[in-house]
């Protein structure tokens, strides 16, 4: 008889599809959490009554009322080892996606990778970190919006696509406004790839999903609930979202599953046996997930305005997860190195390239 599959309940918040730069969080945030249903419906109903939630389904702005500080904190406190939270900074993501889709894609026709070498991931942190001085928040910025609405597959309901030009000419103006070296050598490397943008102009909706950070999040986040519960099998039990086709579902699986290397050391293989849909009204699992998602992106918040010491970064940080997606010493970085997380008994690669 094989093992008994667990259900690991998941939602998010700050998700705004492909809409990355004007967006109206800068956070994207996953949590999940592994809880009997009983236990969930317990933890909702507690905070259900110790906030005086009068809405049917338990949310996040409701727990994150100040006057409701002290009944969350009780409740995450039952949630100590049974949750997981993944960071996922929108700027760096779209620039690991600027790097990996010119830059990379560059450099495979010729047979290497930068990806696999490691060496995108150097790039993207530096671009990440240092762009925005060496030309300018504002170009940068344009940078990022132009290739962002270029390859953003909502564009492709409008009856005239978007076209690359506007991306060459902010790509363009950056380069020639450039005050760092390195930097500098980057924007040159993306503008001699610039010709693999033309792909993206008038491409379907079904042949583009590479901005919604979901994807790339929840493969992630498999990986750390294989380090959380070993090779037990497990199934993802999502909220009801139209970008969780099916197509996209078995996606998450098959990625998930694959061996995948950080230099020569493994990163755990969970035994992910698939992902399921339900709508949240209706299972307390989601709802806790869904507070939990809501705590995620105020401690975000709260460092990027510089504070990484708030009794709420505290109570949660042993469920942050170590796959994070943000450049090396931003924000988020911070966050998650403040403290030791006792789940990786050994020093694991921080994040997985996006």
């Amino acid at each position: 008889m094989g093992a008994e599959v667990r259900t690991i309940a998941c939602d998010e918040s700050g998700s705004e599809g492909e809409n990355l730069v004007a967006s109206q969080h800068p956070v994207f945030v996953h949590a999940s959490v592994n809880l009997a249903v009983e236990d969930a419906s317990e933890i909702r109903d507690a905070m259900r009554v110790s906030m005086q939630a009068q809405a049917p389904e338990m949310k996040s702005k409701t727990a994150l009322a100040p006057s409701n500080r002290q009944a969350l904190l009780g409740a995450l406190a039952r949630l100590r080892g049974a949750a997981n939270i993944c960071l996922v900074d929108k700027a760096y993501f779209l620039t690991s996606k600027l790097v990996a889709l010119l830059m990379d894609a560059r450099t495979s026709e010729v047979g290497v990778s930068i990806g696999e070498l490691g060496y995108g991931r150097l790039y993207a942190d530096y671009l990440d970190r240092n762009a925005g001085s060496a030309v300018g928040t504002e170009r940068w910025d344009a940078v990022l919006g132009t290739f962002n609405r270029l390859i953003r597959s909502h564009q492709r309901a409008n009856s005239q696509p978007p076209t690359v030009e506007p991306f060459f000419a902010a790509l363009n103006d950056a380069m020639y406004h450039c005050d760092d070296e390195w930097a500098q050598e980057l924007l040159f490397a993306l503008w001699h790839a610039r010709h693999l943008a033309y792909e993206y102009e008038g491409a379907s909706k079904v042949e583009l999903r590479e901005l919604d950070p979901l994807m790339p999040t929840m493969t992630a986040v498999a990986r750390t609930w294989a380090m959380r519960i070993g090779d037990t099998p497990f199934e993802f039990l999502a909220d009801m979202y139209s970008g969780l086709t099916p197509e996209v579902r078995r996606y998450i699986v098959d990625a998930a599953r694959m061996p995948l290397f950080v230099g020569d050391r493994p990163l755990p293989v969970p035994d992910l046996r698939g992902v399921t849909v339900a709508d949240s009204r209706s299972d307390a699992r989601i709802q806790i997930a869904d507070v939990l998602a809501g705590v995620g992106r105020e401690i975000g918040r709260l460092a990027f305005a510089g504070c990484f010491d708030d009794e709420l970064q505290v109570a949660v940080h042993e469920m942050l997860d170590i796959n994070i997606m943000a450049s090396t010493g931003s924000p988020l970085d911070v966050l998650v190195e403040r403290r030791p997380l006792p789940y990786c008994e050994k020093r694991s690669p921080k994040r997985e390239d996006a």
